[in-house]
């Protein structure tokens, strides 16, 4: 299993940008706090910074759409009392998301004192048991309750 903090490695390697094999980027999230929200929009912005064309989505709203004209897929989602959101999971257990670029994140409270224990806590066993191949995944601090809603 591959697991890095850097970039999301769906731009072309050697011009920072998107290559016309890419194709769109479909970016779906699920947030109830609003910490994976934000996350979603700053990452579909600096993709769009470098040439994607990226589709947002929040799967609490939205449904999703055929990936068949999707080249990459994000998919963002939160915890809350220790488990993931449904609907992320939902989305990660599609088989159409074989054979395009995937990438994952989270925002979870474990992950203001360690974003390897969230992805070890929460990222890695949907990994491998949706058997996914991801370019990376990564988890981000979320919300702590009583924080006043702040990252």
């Amino acid at each position: 299993m591959q697991s890095t903090s850097q970039a999301i490695p769906l731009c072309d390697k050697d011009e920072g940008g998107a290559s016309e094999m890419d194709g769109r980027t479909l970016l779906a999230y699920v947030s109830a706090g609003g910490a994976t929200e934000r996350y979603a929009h700053i990452i579909a912005e600096t993709l769009r910074s470098r040439g994607h064309v990226v589709d947002v989505i929040d799967l609490k709203r939205d449904n999703i759409p055929d990936l068949s004209s999707y080249g990459s897929v994000v998919v963002g989602t939160g915890v809350r009392m220790g488990m993931v959101y449904r609907k992320g999971k939902r989305l990660l257990r599609r088989k159409d998301l074989e054979g395009r670029r995937l990438a994952i994140f989270l925002s979870s409270g474990i992950a203001i004192k360690s974003a390897e224990k969230s992805k070890a806590k929460f990222l890695e066993p949907l990994v491998e048991k949706y058997g996914l191949d991801p370019a990376m995944y990564d988890a981000f601090p979320g919300k702590m309750p009583g924080s006043g809603g702040k990252l």
